[in-house]
């Protein structure tokens, strides 16, 4: 058997002597704890030196960290507290285990330089076990004579304390006696005994190393005492060990003890430290064979350990030769040397020994530290012609109001006066800070994906709608994927040739799915979930669950119906933080870190804008607050239509853009819409509607686009451009943007953060779906204007045929205007193709601002403001027959995913009647393809016009 198993049948523990972020990332510590019985961890600061010092494992999180403005001493404090909390959660199934023993702790000391400060161990000791927040955490205390009534108090406080630097038996016994007294006084006060455990911690080897040069010094000059001399080279310390032993069983027995014990009082344990051997003249595994006791804890580093599992012998030695152990120190002064003495100078060298790497560490934390308060954000300019004057105003009016703090202040009334707005506004904004929650959440998510590594899966397939979608999508297309990554799909559409798609290009077995849904009520995930869990479910029956992740809101009833069909994890995310808004949260990180992404990165770039954002204190020039007026103003003087420019690199962008700007800002008949995947053109085909923004990369010349930007600006229309380094900037970003619609919306006075009229396409897809479910198909619509050649086009305006149907609809055109396609089809290249020379088409003949997307995606990005903006909207909605052999039913359901997808378009196309929205709907029959072809060419039978362009 595996000594470090079988040690266990003898009542020791072991633990290890080691904690650094990538054991508990790469799985390392967890296999330990399965696989070799490891019941602890214990970590110094010399230890923490070497982890956090030595190596660039945390350097994001010292970044970030440090952009926060946080000290040398909170950085190091925040590091350390998340290793520790992430060990506590590994160790956390054996500390609530019936077989804990006592086990499953993990220590934390405080600072050296407090070793010889009552009061200050105390507030610390404290301060750290509130920070750390699990019931599994030892906190280290020195064994010094300052730390025994700290050691005292924090046991009466109800603290598990780990007593460091013990090296002397007079010391041992006074220790134990601090830990009594914490017991008597706690039980004085009627607060419970149980569970509250400590160790005291032995130090051997460097007993040793130091009394062993004294000993073969006497030795070598011979004689009686060299003789004597000899024989106690090397055994100083297990004799100590032994002689500590006893005294435990002496003080652990008897009246005083079993009154303790009556009210659950658990022993403290001895615990042998310094273990790994120090003499190459010795068995390295001296200290851990030499000490195998019932009801003791030996922390070992990783060297002993390891050495131990391949040549450990396991028996019971602790109390074997007592007699010669109680000899081998009774005979000391026999040789003039002090026990008592030299174990003092040891605490006063271990203190040292502590004291000197912590300095080094906390030295290389601050060069860390000034390095990133040097960090810079990718450069904005703003070239806004005859409007910048009305935006530096602005801009100057705010700065004296003090815009910035009320912001980060959440004031709601810098939005909207009502007091219900201001509620909601308040309620949701707690995007402004999540970045620094989830910089602590890292490792948290890197661990879930070495586990998903390790489980063998090879793809990742997110599925959900809206926010919860649109950062993986930018994720997706923006970098490649990372070592160790994961191939990924993003599916957030009904319709089945996509689901089909998806089903039949990845490896189903070995594809984790991930279900995200902020509410747990989104219909369209939870269709997604409940289709490929059915479908796992035929492949690995009760273990389809192992292949599914849920990112939702605490409390949302998906978090039950996630944890009743066993998913591997389930992500809660933050009530305060809302969908469009979620980039830097679980929604957007996890599936990033999944793709092998350096989230660490990627938020510490996010901290920097938050920090030049005026996160941290007043800064002369917030790029979020100055594009967020540059949007609002040019808004209110009718460059409504953001026009969004970049490389191909980050054609995606525009989709989260999307989605962040139009829910954000288009309600109340107000908004500013976003123009994303429109190809740039020459100036005479745009109205004075357009304020364009170009972000690309500073190495990328992007030629054609920039030429164009160039010839946009000296005609005189506003342009803002955004030049980043690398991709990590889009965590940057991410929150530019965020601050920048918040900032825009407060210009426009309307509330960001709720999206009121999405709910009307809702509710009228859901009246649909009743019909669906009473009469098993959908209503019949309308009857078409025209059908010709398949097609059939329905809208207000008449025509004979399908030329003059589409263009008197295009003639309803007003400047200012803009097209909006909808296209509830499975997306093909061909289709995107065909859909931009329509779009080109109207841009080039009406001068109008196209957009386009497939449905129903837009319904939870641009939906919103189709409904709730100004009445400026041409809607082309169109949609095709979902053939047997390609529809696929619904688990559970009486409706499949194509009947889904067509109620949600009727439902969404009576909506924009309903609020007189100009729309024309195109039935493109069972071909797609050839149907869009068939309307392109009637569309191109003469010039568009417009009777008031």
């Amino acid at each position: 058997m595996n000594p470090l198993v079988a040690i266990r049948d003898f009542d020791q523990s072991l633990w290890l002597d080691f904690i650094s972020r990538p054991i508990l990332i790469d799985g390392k510590l967890q296999r330990r704890i399965t696989d070799e019985a490891l019941r602890g961890v214990t970590s110094n600061p010399a230890i923490f030196a070497k982890a956090i010092g030595d190596s660039t494992d945390y350097d994001s999180a010292i970044k970030a960290l440090a952009l926060q403005g946080k000290t040398t001493d909170e950085i190091y404090t925040s590091l350390a507290v998340a290793d520790v909390q992430a060990a506590c959660d590994l160790f956390r199934p054996l500390y609530d285990g019936p077989g804990h023993g006592s086990d499953g702790y993990v220590s934390l000391e405080v600072s050296p330089e407090l070793v010889n400060d009552t009061e200050g161990t105390i507030a610390e000791g404290l301060a750290l076990w509130k920070a750390v927040n699990r019931p599994n955490v030892m906190i280290k205390v020195p064994a010094t004579l300052e730390g025994l009534p700290a050691i005292r108090r924090l046991i009466a406080e109800g603290v598990n304390v780990n007593v460091t630097l013990i090296f002397g038996l007079e010391r041992y016994q006074r220790v134990a006696e601090a830990f009594i007294q914490g017991l008597e006084d706690r039980a004085a006060a009627g607060l419970p005994l149980a569970r509250i455990d400590s160790v005291a911690s032995f130090f051997l080897s460097r007993i040793d190393v130091l009394l062993d040069p004294l000993l073969e010094k006497i030795a070598a000059e011979g004689g009686e005492k060299g003789e004597l001399a000899q024989s106690l080279v090397g055994e100083v310390a297990l004799a100590s060990a032994k002689q500590a032993y006893q005294l435990y069983k002496q003080i652990f027995a008897g009246p005083r003890w079993e009154a303790l014990k009556a009210k659950g009082a658990e022993t403290q344990r001895l615990l042998w430290a310094s273990t790994g051997n120090k003499n190459p003249k010795y068995d390295n595994l001296r200290y851990v064979d030499g000490l195998i006791g019932p009801h003791t804890v030996n922390t070992v580093p990783v060297e002993t350990l390891d050495l131990f599992r391949t040549h450990g012998k396991v028996a019971v030695t602790l109390e074997d030769n007592l007699d010669h152990a109680r000899q081998v120190l009774a005979r000391l002064p026999e040789l003039g040397i002090d026990l008592a003495e030299h174990t003092q100078f040891l605490e006063d060298d271990g203190a040292t020994k502590f004291k000197e790497p912590f300095a080094k560490l906390m030295q290389s934390i601050e060069q860390k530290r000034a390095l990133a308060s040097e960090a810079t954000v990718a450069e904005q300019t703003l070239q806004l012609g005859q409007y910048q004057a009305a935006v530096d105003a602005k801009v100057q009016e705010l700065s004296a109001k003090n815009f910035t703090a009320g912001f980060w202040d959440k004031k709601a009334d810098l939005w909207v006066q009502d007091e219900a707005g201001q509620q909601s506004i308040r309620a949701f904004m707690g995007w402004l800070r999540v970045a620094e929650t989830m910089v602590g959440a890292v490792p948290e998510i890197e661990q879930f994906v070495h586990e998903v590594n390790a489980a063998g899966f090879k793809h990742v397939v997110v599925m959900g709608m809206g926010g919860s979608t649109m950062a993986p999508i930018v994720f997706k297309s923006s970098f490649p994927m990372g070592p160790n990554g994961l191939p990924m799909s993003v599916l957030d559409t009904t319709d089945p040739g996509t689901v089909r798609q998806i089903e039949e290009s990845v490896p189903l077995a070995d594809t984790l799915f991930i279900v995200a849904s902020k509410s747990g009520t989104t219909a369209e995930p939870l269709a997604f979930g409940d289709y490929f869990y059915d479908r796992l479910k035929q492949i690995k029956g009760d273990k389809a669950g192992e292949n599914f992740v849920a990112i939702t809101d605490p409390g949302s009833k998906f978090v039950t119906a996630a944890t009743e069909q066993g998913y591997r994890r389930i992500f809660l995310n933050f009530a305060e933080v809302g969908g469009r808004f979620s980039a830097l949260s679980y929604f957007g990180l996890v599936p990033a870190a999944l793709y092998g992404l350096n989230i660490g990165e990627i938020l510490e770039r996010a901290v920097r804008m938050m920090r030049a954002s005026g996160a941290y204190g007043s800064v002369e020039h917030n790029p979020g607050l100055e594009l967020g007026v540059a949007l609002g103003v040019l808004a209110q003087q009718g460059r409504d239509k953001l026009t969004l420019i970049v490389p191909d690199s980050l054609s995606d962008l525009g989709l989260w853009l999307e989605q962040l700007i139009a829910e954000s800002t288009g309600k109340e008949g107000k908004g500013i819409l976003p123009i994303a995947g429109e190809p740039a053109h020459e100036p005479q085909f745009y109205g004075a509607d357009r304020v364009f923004v170009y972000v690309g990369y500073k190495t990328d010349a992007d030629v054609d686009n920039r030429t164009k930007l160039l010839a946009l600006e000296a005609a005189g229309h506003p342009i803002i451009r955004i030049l980043m380094d690398e991709p990590l900037d889009l965590g940057a970003e991410f929150f530019r943007w965020e601050v920048a619609t918040a900032v825009a919306s407060a210009m426009l006075e309307i509330n960001p953060f709720d999206q009121p009229n999405v709910q009307a396409a809702k509710t009228a897809t859901d009246s649909l779906m009743k019909v669906v479910q009473e009469k098993g198909s959908l209503p019949e619509g309308e009857a078409p204007k025209v059908r010709e050649n398949g097609v059939a086009y329905y809208t207000a305006v008449t025509g004979k045929d399908a030329a003059e149907v589409v263009h008197n609809f295009f003639a309803q055109a007003r400047p200012g205007d803009f097209l909006n396609i909808q296209a509830y089809l499975t997306e093909s290249e061909a289709l995107n193709e065909s859909l931009l020379q329509l779009r080109t088409q109207v841009q080039e003949q009406l001068h109008l601002a196209t957009t386009s997307g497939y449905g129903p995606r837009f319904l939870h990005s641009t939906g919103q403001y189709h409904k709730g903006g100004p009445d400026k909207g041409l809607f082309v909605q169109f949609t095709q027959d979902h053939a047997a052999g390609v529809d696929l039913a619904l688990p559970g359901r009486s409706y499949s995913f194509g009947t889904f997808k067509n109620a949600q378009a009727a439902g969404d196309l009576q909506a924009l009647h309903d609020y007189s929205r100009r729309t024309l709907r195109i039935h493109l029959g069972p071909d797609a393809e050839q149907g869009l072809r068939t309307v392109l060419a009637a569309l191109q039978a003469q010039p568009l016009t417009a009777s008031q362009a």
